[in-house]
């Protein structure tokens, strides 16, 4: 099936970049929203970001204006009947999309592919809305959409190969790299590992365990900004807190429940860089720490490194076995996983391979650890980890564990 026209529901922050991507592409797109003025924004930061690609040469001012060209607004979704694949990019609210899904069934033509851009509402539960769940997809882009280059794929119960296969090569011709999830799971592949690390992150701040910023430092991050509580106030914390919300709704998972903290930031309107406060203050325009951990003052250098270790193996374990338990469960492959957190979080290595690196004995009896000290469910090591232990498969150092290595 040929993809000639693209229709993007939702000029916001992820629309309006599906839009930009699509049409530098040699798309023709038709960018659609509720009002003139949600549009009008929606251009606005596509010429503000086509500007800032123009003078760092990354695209000529023949391509800026092509895909300027590319695109027309409307606010009617009736105009969604020339297309051949539509993205939908409106609000995280399962009501409003299988109300936008069903007005779509019965103005599209049959082959149109309805995609979604939601990040952790199962694919399925929205496809219901229509009478064609075949060809109804997940097409999760990341924000923002211009410089990120993960997509992931994701396959509804319904799902056609042929919707997979169109859909996959479509996020490709923009120049994305993609990652298919070969299961209906909330969350999908990136949110679903990290998510539970980036609670963790909370609970930590929260029992006054540590700092935002001694966590972000002490999981390497800090400097980059792409600590997990520095991620968290970039997305905006409603954004995190509805993501999770939507994982342990599906699953009931209490690891992915938002703890107190967050709850009590976002209904106070602390939701990070866009409202210059959340984990970290915007106000001065520079990130500012001023979250104090006061029952750790007076502690030696010895003492706080012992701290920041046993934190930096807390955060990581919660995504290390949620890794483990997608490869288990058959959602995707490892080498899709650990791409799905490299290039959604800019992180540089994924989980599996950070487990690789450390030794899956070594995971696991810390894990163990973990789970013994605080009786919680989540810190038990999956099955696939117990099986591969004691095969024998440790990882870099005996030469195999959930990737291959030349060396040992």
């Amino acid at each position: 099936m040929e993809i000639r026209n693209v229709f993007v529901a939702g000029a916001g922050y992820m629309g309006n970049g599906i839009a930009q991507v699509s049409a530098l592409a040699g798309y023709e797109v038709v960018m659609c929203d509720v009002s003139e003025d949600c549009l009008a924004s929606g251009m606005d930061a596509i010429t503000s970001s086509l500007g800032k690609l123009l003078s760092k040469d990354r695209i000529s001012r023949e391509q800026s204006e092509a895909a300027l060209a590319n695109i027309r607004t409307t606010r009617e979704v009736e105009e969604a009947a020339d297309s051949d694949i539509v993205v939908e990019a409106i609000p995280e609210k399962i009501e409003l999309k299988k109300e936008l899904f069903s007005r779509l069934d019965g103005i599209c033509p049959p082959h149109t592919i309805i995609g979604t851009n939601t990040s952790a509402i199962p694919i399925s539960s929205i496809a219901a809305a229509t009478a064609r769940p075949h060809k109804v997809v997940g097409i999760h882009f990341f924000g923002p959409v211009p410089l990120m280059l993960l997509v992931e794929i994701i396959k509804g119960l319904f799902t056609s190969e042929e919707t997979m296969s169109t859909a996959d090569a479509w996020a490709r011709s923009l120049g994305k790299e993609t990652v298919l999830v070969l299961k209906d799971h909330a969350g999908f592949v990136a949110n679903r590992v990290n998510i539970p690390a980036s609670i963790e992150a909370v609970r930590m701040v929260d029992e006054g365990i540590a700092t935002p910023e001694e966590i972000d430092r002490a999981t390497g991050g800090f400097e980059a900004g792409v600590g997990p509580l520095q991620i968290l106030d970039n997305a905006g914390l409603d954004v995190g807190m509805n993501a999770a919300l939507a994982i342990f709704e599906d699953t009931r998972d209490p690891k992915f429940e938002p703890p107190p903290l967050m709850r009590r930031m976002v209904a106070a309107g602390l939701l990070g860089r866009k409202v210059g406060r959340g984990f970290y203050d915007y106000s001065s325009g520079k990130r500012q720490s001023y979250m104090t951990a006061e029952r750790h003052k007076g502690e030696s250098e010895e003492q706080r490194g012992e701290r920041l270790a046993a934190l930096l193996q807390r955060f990581l374990m919660p995504a290390i076995l949620e890794a483990v338990r997608l490869l288990e469960a058959g959602v995707s492959n490892a080498e899709d996983i650990d791409k799905a957190s490299r290039l959604g979080f800019n992180f540089p290595l994924g989980q599996l391979e950070i487990a690789d690196n450390l030794g899956l004995d070594a995971v696991m009896d810390g894990a163990l650890a973990l789970h013994e000290a605080t009786g919680n469910a989540k810190f038990l090591p999956p099955p696939l980890l117990r099986r591969m232990v004691a095969s024998g498969l440790l990882g870099r150092k005996s030469g195999r564990g959930f990737h291959a290595y030349s060396e040992a």
